[in-house]
């Protein structure tokens, strides 16, 4: 399989431009969830869908290259994400757990 990109520099810089842009939106908004605590447990989907905002911008210049980085990190990233909500849960039956116990005493 050959990859190739068939865009022009400016493509390209337009491209990481608006990523750049996206990142720092981005970072505000998941700052402000996070203060908020909204993403306490998932913030592992908030990291997958930049990645997946990032893929997209990918696409524009080799969507060939876009997928086959789709499944890359689907198949490294998936075990993570799944395994971070998970710990997440236990930890959170944990500490209802616990506050039941203190409370029953």
């Amino acid at each position: 399989m050959n990859i190739e990109i068939g865009a022009d520099f400016g493509t390209i810089l337009a491209v990481l431009m608006g990523l750049f842009l996206f990142g720092i939106g981005y970072n505000s908004m998941a700052a402000w969830l996070e203060r908020r605590g909204y993403t306490e447990g998932y913030l592992s989907l908030i990291v997958a869908f930049g990645v997946f905002v990032t893929l997209c911008g990918v696409a524009v210049l080799s969507i060939q290259a876009a997928l086959l980085a789709l499944g890359a990190f689907a198949a490294s990233g998936t075990p993570m994400i799944v395994g971070s909500i998970v710990r997440y849960l236990r930890k959170r039956e944990e500490m209802k757990r616990s506050i039941i116990e203190e409370i029953e005493k």
